[in-house]
């Protein structure tokens, strides 16, 4: 069995990829592409095990597409702070916000208060369209 900390040369130029990546979810076909375009071979599942890797050491965290037929990965850097905010992810360009302020976190109480519900930050996201994916349409 191998370790948690053994590391890859493909699996360190996926987490890369995300790191590069950091404001925006990708998919595993975005990751695929950036790294045919570094001259990197690697086949999907090896991607798909490398990312399962990563989310279990909460390097990263997933998010299901807007259309809720694909998991998007976001890197985060074992930042616990990201498993403790919302996420709003841009329909049009993938971009991630940060909803880490205090309004978002009045309505995250207020959930667990009077609905009795407790999100999962890691997988909980709102989508909508950032102001440039706006102005462009």
């Amino acid at each position: 069995m191998r370790s948690q900390t053994y590391k890859t040369r493909i699996g360190e130029e996926i987490l890369r990829c995300l790191e590069e990546h950091k404001d925006k979810a990708l998919s595993v076909q975005d990751i695929c592409e950036w790294l045919a375009a570094q001259n990197t071979e690697t086949n999907i599942t090896t991607v798909y095990r490398q990312l399962d890797k990563l989310v279990d050491a909460k390097q990263v965290i997933t998010h299901s597409g807007s259309n809720g037929k694909k998991i998007l990965f976001q890197y985060i850097a074992q930042n616990e702070e990201c498993l403790n905010h919302l996420h709003i992810q841009c329909t049009g360009c993938s971009k991630i916000v940060h909803l880490d302020c205090h309004e978002s976190s009045d309505f995250t109480k207020h959930i667990q208060a009077e609905h009795g519900i407790t999100l999962d930050f890691g997988k909980t996201v709102i989508y909508g369209l950032c102001a440039d994916c706006a102005a462009a349409k």
